[in-house]
């Protein structure tokens, strides 16, 4: 490009002008044109408005929708404000992190372009002028060429500066956006900004740049547009010649009739830093940013995984309601501890090894088992069904052995406590900082499920032996001790092996009534059965969502309905807070808020009633970590613990991705 008239063919008009301008103080220049951009720039020419562009419309994308769902508070079950459209979210964060990347790669290289123009000794603000100059004409706006000749000195800087400053307070409007949003973040995860404060860090200074920048943009613009109409008028576009030699030569040449001079020569080494200030702007904005995008979609996926619909073992136990009318009477004289002691020594009925880890010891111990072999399915369908005579003389001594084995006092005393401390009976106390709810020892399911039979088999032999009324006492304590589990068990499967006790009580007595020849009673018995499990189901279809997500905001409600199973009470419970560090980007950065502490309280009150109790309830709070955290192993968990500010803390999402990862 060449930014000047050949001086011996002035036409009339631009002689005019030239004398005008001698007359206003504007003395054009004499020092021979230099040619625009200078060499070995030209691929840096108006390049930083790219990156404006590209760092807007990034950041816009990628930023609005994650600082309205961090600053915007949600119920603390909730998944965020786009819940069930997760996966939009997170297709919108990944467009804008892509434009983000390729943003901070087009200033990076314009920083390495830079640099390498400045080893070939140019200066910073011609540097600058280069990468500015969209519209191409800055060579003739520094040396007062073409339009720009009909500007005097002062204007001319002022145009020069404008420009400069418009573009570089714009990228950092733009840079602002993402980086101020990444601080926020950090500063919001450690207590320092609020909610309303993340708008305010974030997008408070990008507004104050972007309006100064647009001011210095469209003052420029203005001026520039105003003088091509002008010198179109006077002059006319063809009026451009040919400028040629070497553009620094010519530079030097000119002195001071260059605006501003080209600046500060070889100082290659603070577009470099400029470079290094590009990655470390992208690290601290994009880090943050995008890793908050990333766990945005683990709490909607861990819902879907880990949210179990339990609600069928509700069903069940609703069945089995019809069964409760055979409770039996109640001794306020046997204690809660008892109870619990007397269910954990029946899980160990004969059990010879030693309890697993956490795993309390029974209080009694009984080496002879309920029966000298496991008894075959067969013969526990037909215990009341056939004659006692009819099963072989094994079989015969092994329901006796069943019948008059000590361990039945156990399910007396079980049957008429009126409530147990199944926590301080199970399990050693106190738990470890180490331990989580989910690693709990489970219930001995089969244990308990011999053990009826064994009450069974009691029942059996007492109507052989003609203790008739002995034989229903012992089926209705075997129906009382379910329903103890039913409404005590502080775990679902304490709860389901509550209702497998009553299923095998009320089979038995409905059996019985058949041996004892009365039919009627056996039907009414078997068709209110059938009628309460039918209820039980239709009451639950359409009403109950299945739905994981949807039944994650129910959870709060649930654990506090005093209808509901204790077992299912406390699952969701501690199922609610394995998720709850990662459940929406609110929580993950501030952490729970007031409404949460105050449901956490009105749970506790709800469902914790004895000592041992107050431990699991604290124990199911710490999550999937336990309340000793955890160290934090690989990338992901490390980085999300250094943005959260959280580190390998119990309860934080880095700790519960770390332990998913592991």
């Amino acid at each position: 490009m060449y930014l000047d008239h050949n001086p011996n063919t002035r036409s009339p008009k631009q002689e005019k002008a030239m004398s005008n301008d001698a007359t206003s103080g504007i003395i054009p220049s004499a020092a021979p044109p230099l040619s625009w951009p200078p060499p070995g720039t030209e691929g840096l020419q108006g390049t930083l408005w790219r990156g404006i562009g590209l760092s807007w419309t990034g950041s816009l994308i990628l930023v609005l929708p994650l600082l309205w769902a961090l600053a915007a508070e949600q119920p603390f079950y909730s998944l965020g404000p786009m819940e069930d459209n997760w996966e939009l979210g997170m297709t919108i964060a990944a467009v804008g992190g892509v434009l983000v990347i390729f943003a901070f790669a087009q200033l990076w290289m314009i920083a390495r372009g830079a640099a390498a123009a400045a080893e070939l000794g140019y200066g910073v603000l011609t540097i600058l002028e280069v990468t500015t100059d969209v519209g191409r004409d800055t060579g003739f706006l520094i040396q007062g060429k073409r339009h720009f000749a009909l500007l005097d000195e002062v204007r001319q800087k002022r145009v020069i500066r404008s420009r400069l400053l418009g573009g570089l307070l714009l990228l950092a409007a733009s840079v602002w956006l993402l980086v101020g949003f990444g601080v926020a973040i950090l500063l919001a995860a450690r207590g320092s900004v609020t909610p309303s404060g993340i708008w305010l860090v974030t997008v408070a200074p990008s507004f104050i740049l972007t309006v100064l920048g647009a001011f210095f943009t469209l003052r420029q613009s203005s001026v520039v547009r105003g003088l091509q109409s002008d010198w179109n008028a006077q002059e006319g576009m063809n009026r451009i010649h040919i400028e040629s030699s070497a553009w620094n030569d010519r530079l030097d040449q000119a002195g001071e009739a260059v605006a501003l001079g080209s600046g500060e020569r070889g100082r290659g080494g603070l577009f470099q830093s400029a470079g290094v200030a590009v990655i470390v702007f992208f690290v601290l904005g994009f880090g943050p940013i995008a890793t908050i995008a990333v766990t945005t979609a683990i709490g909607p996926i861990l819902t879907e995984i880990a949210v179990p619909t339990f609600l069928g073992v509700q069903e069940m136990a609703g069945g089995a309601e019809v069964l409760r009318r055979y409770d039996v009477d109640k001794d306020p004289s046997v204690s809660e501890e008892a109870a619990g002691a007397a269910l954990h020594n029946v899980a160990f009925v004969g059990f010879t090894g030693e309890p697993e880890p956490m795993e309390a010891e029974p209080t009694t111990t009984y080496a002879l088992a309920w029966f000298p072999d496991p008894i075959s399915d067969r013969v526990a369908g037909d215990l009341l069904r056939r004659p006692f005579s009819d099963f072989s003389e094994s079989e015969q001594d092994a329901l006796r052995q069943a019948a008059e084995h000590p361990a039945h006092a156990e399910f007396h005393l079980l049957a008429t406590a009126e409530a147990a401390d199944i926590v301080t009976g199970r399990w050693a106390l106190p738990f470890p900082d180490s331990l989580t709810f989910q690693a709990l020892p489970s219930p001995r399911f089969q244990a308990f499920r011999t053990a009826a039979l064994a009450q069974v088999a009691r029942a059996a032999v007492l109507m052989s032996d003609g203790d008739s009324a002995g034989a229903e006492d012992t089926l209705r304590e075997l129906i009382a001790t379910g329903f103890l589990l039913i409404d005590q068990g502080p775990t679902l499967l304490d709860n389901l092996i509550g209702v497998e006790l009553t299923r095998t009580g009320g089979d038995a007595l409905g059996a019985y009534y058949e041996q004892l020849g009365e039919i009627q009673r056996a039907e009414s018995l078997a068709w209110a059965r059938e009628a309460a499990l039918s209820a039980a189901s239709k009451s639950r279809a359409g009403l109950v969502p299945e739905d994981a997500r949807a039944l994650l905001q129910g959870v709060p409600d649930l654990v506090e309905n005093e209808e509901a199973l204790r077992g299912l009470r406390w699952e969701y419970f501690a199922t609610f807070n394995m998720l709850a560090p990662c459940i929406n980007l609110h929580k993950m950065v501030f952490g729970p808020n007031d409404t949460y502490l105050e449901w956490r309280k009105r749970a506790e009150r709800s469902i914790v009633r004895f000592p041992g109790e107050q431990e699991l309830f604290d124990l199911a709070e710490s999550g999937v970590l336990g309340s000793g955290g955890q160290d934090l192993d690989g990338f992901l968990p490390r980085f999300l613990g250094l943005v959260l500010g959280s580190g390998g803390a119990p309860g934080s999402c880095a700790s519960l991705i770390a332990s998913l990862q592991s």
